[in-house]
């Protein structure tokens, strides 16, 4: 099939192109310089998706300003689904987040919620993926996880005890080409969770472990209260990564039922203590 990748050379969207090729589908991956997602021209998105079959978008950002949020995640992918229908694509699979939601305060799941309803509502064939917290080397917070993973020692909010279900990268890779393949998904909203519901500290220890061979983490727990003084700056400073919102994301936790994401699959996801192997398993096959 032709698939056109909207993100294509992102951090999800360079592992699901790959995917895809060895699959035997002809890849295109518009430029930053094909669309402008701050402000999209119609007529050459029509152009660009003329003969497309399938479009995914694994476009996504963090940003500490709700209306780059709102234009990235929600306004540009109305308009480019829109112009998809208009000129004969199939299929739109959309590459979301996990909580997302039209009536969710926090910006960045509430975009991603209000841009799921605008393409489910374009008239396309319409596959939506909520991954959970995805483990990849080049994944802004997957680095920022493996830098923290090597302290020795870690003062987290909360103890670090709010609960997460990390995803391999790749198995997002497969679940997405998995979508964009089956003419039945139309409609499926599946969350890409791992195997295994943990903590943040439970996670960050795993990391230390298989990642850097080093001994278990100490944890110190730091009270809420005293850090969210200081979370406006720390916005500004790390552009949304650590953020308001993104402590009331954590404390809402990230996990989900993966029965339908196993399906897609076919095996159940791995879980976070193999992290580690399939990234150099992936390495190793790509080498070759």
């Amino acid at each position: 099939m032709k698939i056109l990748i909207f993100g294509g050379s992102g951090f999800v969207g360079r592992h699901l192109a790959a995917c895809l090729r060895q699959r035997g589908h002809e890849v295109t991956i518009p430029s930053r310089r094909d669309v402008d997602w701050m402000r999209p021209d119609a007529a050459a998105a029509r152009l660009l998706l003329q003969g497309q079959e399938v479009v995914v978008n694994a476009v996504g950002v963090m940003s500490r300003h709700a209306s780059v949020l709102e234009q990235i995640h929600h306004y540009t992918p109305a308009l480019l689904a829109m112009q998809a229908q208009a000129v004969g694509v199939r299929r739109w699979v959309q590459l979301s987040a996990l909580g997302a939601d039209e009536a969710q305060p926090v910006a960045f799941v509430g975009s991603k919620g209000r841009g799921d309803a605008a393409v489910q509502a374009s008239g396309l064939e319409v596959a939506v993926a909520r991954p959970s917290v995805v483990y990849g080397r080049g994944g802004v917070s997957c680095e920022l996880f493996i830098k923290l993973a090597r302290l020795p020692v870690l003062v987290l909010p909360d103890g670090g005890r709010f609960l997460l279900q990390p995803v391999h990268v790749t198995e997002v890779a497969a679940g997405l080409a998995a979508l964009a393949e089956q003419a039945d998904a139309a409609g499926q909203v599946v969350a890409m969770t791992g195997g295994r519901v943990m903590t943040l500290a439970a996670y960050l220890d795993v990391l230390r472990q298989t990642l850097h061979h080093k001994p278990p983490l100490t944890v110190w727990s730091l009270p809420l209260g005293l850090i969210k003084p200081m979370l406006p700056l720390a916005n500004v400073l790390s552009n949304g990564v650590l953020s308001p919102a993104s402590i009331t994301l954590l404390q809402q936790g990230s996990c989900a039922d993966n029965r339908a994401f196993a399906d897609l699959l076919g095996h159940a996801p791995a879980p976070a203590e193999a992290f580690a192997q399939m990234t150099q398993a992936a390495a190793g096959f790509q080498a070759a």
